[in-house]
């Protein structure tokens, strides 16, 4: 897998989605699960031309040894998501990270389990950074 992630449309994440969630599929198999799960349903040949660019790019691999191919994805669905949340960050918010999760507390309908799960996830951020402060501070000031 290249180290640098491909640049990945709107229109070929909906085709990684699928192919993260079923591992391995034909392009009939990604459009019969696309048709399935209520999106517009694309054309075969949309399809098809979609997994070829993904493929040109590295994002998925492809079983040549047989008819039809069979592709699978050669990205991980956590670093794509997190190289997306990143662009949106960017673009949206202008990087301010507090602000998107404030407008998600505000706007989302959020469990009370998503609830424990931030506010877990905040306090191991907090940890983290009290940590990193107390060993940056131990020793860089004396000369």
């Amino acid at each position: 897998m290249a180290t640098e992630l491909p640049h990945i449309t709107a229109a070929e994440l909906r085709i990684m989605k699928v192919l993260w969630r079923i591992g391995r599929a034909t392009v009939r198999d990604v459009k019969d699960r696309l048709t399935a799960e209520g999106d517009e349903a694309p054309a075969y040949t949309t399809v098809m031309t979609l997994l070829n660019q993904l493929a040109v790019k590295d994002a998925l691999s492809v079983d040549r040894a047989r008819q039809p191919f069979v592709y699978s994805p050669a990205v991980q669905r956590e670093q794509v998501l997190a190289q997306r949340l990143k662009q949106f960050l960017n673009t949206v918010f202008d990087g301010q990270a507090g602000e998107l999760v404030l407008r998600l507390a505000e706007e989302a309908e959020l469990t009370p389990d998503d609830l424990r799960r931030i506010e877990s996830k905040i306090e191991d951020r907090e940890r983290e950074q009290k940590a990193g402060d107390q060993g940056s501070s131990g020793g860089g000031a004396e000369k």
